[in-house]
């Protein structure tokens, strides 16, 4: 495969978090065949395995345009995904599913998932652990997959409800104390 940016540039196989993906030796951009980036993100934090990176969920959070960039893997124009205030631009495949990120860009997006989860506030947690219930009683994904993604949720949502809590943060450490 050729750097759809550099164009005449061989992609050399590398390993990004124990995830073999494409990089361009030049530009330093990354292919990600599909479902590749998922996983990569999932072993560079394992508490954001339960978020989705679902690049048409809000409608006015990206920007979408169609790329003079062709598909490294399939030849296909991709579409350029834009998040509003990231920086961080995405080239998507919408026949073969795979993405390139340009140099900083896997780092960014991780970034940008793990703002996400610092400004999530109990309330929101709540709502995602009732979402994550369903998907583990649909069992539409591996079963064990879901029951991590449900408990990380439900850490997630112990750690906020302590933040926005004090009082009741104090309360419960003085009670587990004798115990202790």
């Amino acid at each position: 495969m050729h750097c759809p940016k550099c164009h005449d540039v061989e992609l050399k196989a590398v390993e990004l978090k124990g995830v073999r993906i494409d990089t361009c030796p030049v530009c330093g951009g990354s292919w990600f065949d599909r479902n590749e980036l998922r996983q990569a993100r999932n072993k560079a934090d394992s508490d954001l395995a339960w978020m989705e990176i679902n690049l048409w969920k809000e409608t006015e959070g990206f920007h979408v345009t169609r790329e003079s960039v062709q598909c490294p893997s399939c030849g296909e124009k991709m579409a350029s995904v834009g998040y509003a205030d990231t920086g961080v631009q995405i080239d998507y495949c919408m026949k073969c599913g795979g993405i390139w990120l340009d140099k900083g860009e896997f780092s960014g997006i991780v970034k940008v998932l793990e703002h996400d989860i610092d400004n999530m506030t109990a309330s929101d947690y709540l709502k995602q652990s009732v979402q994550e219930i369903e998907e583990l009683i649909s069992a539409s994904d591996d079963f064990g997959e879901e029951w991590k993604h449900f408990r990380t949720v439900m850490k997630l949502l112990e750690y906020r409800v302590l933040a926005e809590h004090r009082a009741l943060a104090r309360i419960i450490e003085n009670f587990r104390s004798p115990f202790a």
